[in-house]
């Protein structure tokens, strides 16, 4: 297979634009979200800071179909979606959505019969989707196989991406860019493999490389901020995605690039890729060094 290519700020311009004057918030793109649960909340709020922080017009939370109740007297993942983020709406109403982010903080094991086709459903529409930890078996599924219709995106690590592959019961390429690939043709899908060098693969074959990333990024909640990032910037370029699904693994690279520009500004880690300074951060650290970030990004294009 090719080689990747490196993906860098100048790469990313398109995708990272100011709005224009007569943008408006239905225009900046709407991302709906379907993640948290009564376990992991946060996951949940970490998605949705991120989002808000990229630049989204609008963003949508849609609590899953679950059985489990919040145990040790915490909030529902809607309850503490808004009591961080008030300006997002909490509806179940999916048509006006640019595009979704499933899986955040969920476990497939809990998954109920109505959550399941809550999912599907989403999956077999037009609208990209980005399809995270607890959701990644959905995406699992033969080109020759699937029902899915929407343009899709998984986000594993490491070892989401070897029960992908151990899924397949196929023989694995040696190289992480390779198997990336190769997975990306067989699931129909782009994927993003997570790491300190991020692999973004097509089915069409682009493979686009990323990092290395900040060490400091290694802390929970971050490849939720990621989601969250990467969501955004699907919702935003929703139409052209629709017009050519490929662009998602520009925009999977696009969102590792903002993710590590700011843990970065957060860290204060300035150096460059092999940098050992900087602080210790969290995930809402991040998310917040986000609007930063992508300033950084776009006053390095040139």
């Amino acid at each position: 297979m090719g080689e990747p290519t490196t993906w860098t700020a100048g790469d990313a311009e398109g995708f990272l634009a100011a709005p224009g004057r007569d943008t408006h918030k239905y225009s900046r793109g709407v991302l709906g979200l379907r993640t948290g649960s009564a376990a992991y909340p946060g996951a949940a709020v970490l998605g949705a800071e991120a989002a808000w922080r990229t630049g989204i017009g609008l963003v949508q939370f849609s609590p899953q179909l679950e059985d489990a109740e919040p145990a040790f007297g915490l909030p529902s993942p809607a309850a503490a979606v808004l009591a961080r983020r008030p300006e997002t709406v909490v509806s179940e109403v999916t048509g006006r959505c640019d595009a979704w982010l499933i899986g955040s903080g969920t476990d497939p094991r809990l998954r109920t019969a109505a959550e399941q086709a809550a999912l599907e459903a989403l999956l077999s529409e037009r609208n990209p989707v980005v399809i995270d930890a607890g959701a990644l078996d959905l995406g699992a599924v033969r080109s020759t196989e699937r029902r899915r219709t929407a343009p899709a995106i998984l986000t594993p690590h490491a070892g989401e991406f070897a029960a992908l592959w151990n899924a397949l019961e196929a023989p694995r390429p040696t190289s992480n860019a390779d198997a990336a690939a190769d997975l990306a043709r067989r699931l129909d899908a782009t994927v993003l493999l997570k790491g300190s060098i991020t692999i973004a693969a097509a089915p069409d074959g682009t493979i686009l490389r990323v990092g290395p990333a900040t060490p400091w990024l290694a802390a929970a909640g971050t490849g939720d901020v990621l989601a969250g990032i990467l969501g955004a910037l699907t919702a935003s370029h929703a139409d052209a995605v629709r017009a050519n699904p490929a662009l998602l693994a520009e925009l999977g690279a696009t969102a590792a690039l903002v993710h590590d520009a700011a843990a970065r500004i957060a860290a204060n880690d300035p150096h460059g890729p092999h940098s050992t300074s900087g602080t210790p951060i969290t995930a809402l650290d991040v998310a917040g060094a986000i609007p930063a970030a992508v300033g950084r990004l776009r006053e390095a294009r040139g």
